[in-house]
């Protein structure tokens, strides 16, 4: 029987054993032609860094795992944030060769519903070579109101619209927004700099500050409104699928279009053994079925699968991913507002980083401290 060895590094891998055989029971094949062997790096501290470097040594002497199934780690909302990520650029390791390209397999996938993946997401894991990984689950972020107020303006728009916005609900959707989803493109990897200059990294951080004080009270309380990421963790304590009925105001980045953070992908190794049945597995995680029900979707990623009609009238009632028809409604027609799409990375920890208040000479160097380490992290890798 064939061994497909698998590296696994999944930052929010839950108190579920073994999620990726158990989400594998159901595949033809399994466990009698393939089997898998996982090498799991959920753990943190220096287990966890042990584990990358002798992995990533291994990668570079033209061995490693067959197949990837690697978390980019949100740094912000729900989850560790101790841990770093295998892959700190997706893109870079799709420029540097280190995935096998998959627009024959693709072409030839049993399970894989292409028309009801998420366009934009899936678009983000191939360049100009073609495709080298394929996105499992992504993220966005929105505040949350009750069910009962409708804003009267009309989206999308801008962040520069929100922020001016009449509405103060939607200016403070605008002020709780991550500095990261309001830029939209980070980097410019043909550059190897950032896509926004020092400028409006600071005209951004100082804006939505300056829009979060001038707020009425009940509006500045800290977790009010609630603004969250489109993961079952940070959507806890919504009742998505109960009766209680939500008003989502997506964070729109300032081309007037919503940014999606990829939270999980699947690539194969250039140099794996077996990449057949490596395939194999990538196509059956993305069948629809698996997305809304598997062990490994539903306790070991963050974000929500990149299946489309995730949470309509046919989920199964036994997915965490169950949602009354007015919350699928207000996601469902949001994913058709994604423009940008980004791996989180370690600019995002930077931006994260960037500190506005009150004091504007611990703002002004703050911030142009986070965008020279952005500019280094570019330039190093």
């Amino acid at each position: 029987m064939k061994v497909v060895t698998v590296l696994m590094d999944l930052p929010q891998l839950g108190g579920e054993s073994d999620p990726l055989p158990k989400s594998l029971a159901g595949l033809p094949g399994y466990g009698e032609d393939f089997t898998v062997q996982v090498d799991s790096i959920s753990a943190a501290g220096n287990e966890h860094d042990a584990a990358l470097t002798r992995l990533r040594t291994e990668i570079m002497a033209g061995k490693g795992p067959d197949l990837f199934i690697c978390g980019q780690k949100l740094y912000w909302g729900y989850g560790p944030t101790e841990t770093e990520s295998f892959f700190h650029f997706p893109e870079q390791a799709m420029s540097n060769h280190l995935f096998m390209h998959l627009d024959d397999y693709i072409q030839e996938a049993k399970y894989i519903e292409w028309d009801n993946l998420q366009p934009m997401v899936m678009e983000a894991g191939r360049n100009d070579e073609g495709w080298q990984l394929l996105p499992l689950t992504y993220t966005f972020e929105a505040t949350f109101f009750e069910g009962s107020y409708k804003p009267e303006s009309k989206f999308p728009m801008t962040w520069d619209e929100m922020i001016e916005n009449p509405d103060p609900n939607i200016r403070a959707a605008a002020s709780n927004a991550r500095i990261e989803n309001i830029l939209g493109e980070l980097a410019d990897f043909e550059k190897d700099a950032p896509a926004f200059t020092e400028e409006e990294l600071k005209r951004v951080a100082a804006k939505s500050y300056a829009t979060r004080i001038a707020l009425p009270e009940e509006l500045r309380m800290d977790g009010q409104p609630p603004n969250l990421a489109m993961d079952l963790g940070d959507l806890s304590g919504i009742s998505m699928a109960g009766d209680q009925e939500y008003t989502m105001i997506p964070t729109y980045n300032l081309s007037g279009g919503i940014t999606a953070n990829i939270t999980t992908f699947a690539a194969i190794n250039r140099n794996a053994r077996h990449p057949d049945e490596a395939f194999r597995i990538i196509d059956y995680l993305l069948s629809p079925r698996v997305q809304q029900t598997s062990p490994i979707f539903q306790s070991g990623m963050q974000g929500m699968p990149v299946y489309v009609n995730i949470g309509d009238e046919d989920t199964p009632s036994s997915s965490k991913w169950s949602m009354n028809e007015t919350h699928f409604k207000q996601i469902y027609d949001a994913q058709k507002q994604i423009n940008v799409v980004k791996f989180g990375g370690p600019l995002d920890e930077c931006l994260n980083n960037v500190l506005a208040g009150k004091d504007d000479e611990l703002a002004e160097k703050s911030g142009h401290e986070q965008y020279v380490l952005m500019e280094m992290l570019l330039a190093e890798s």
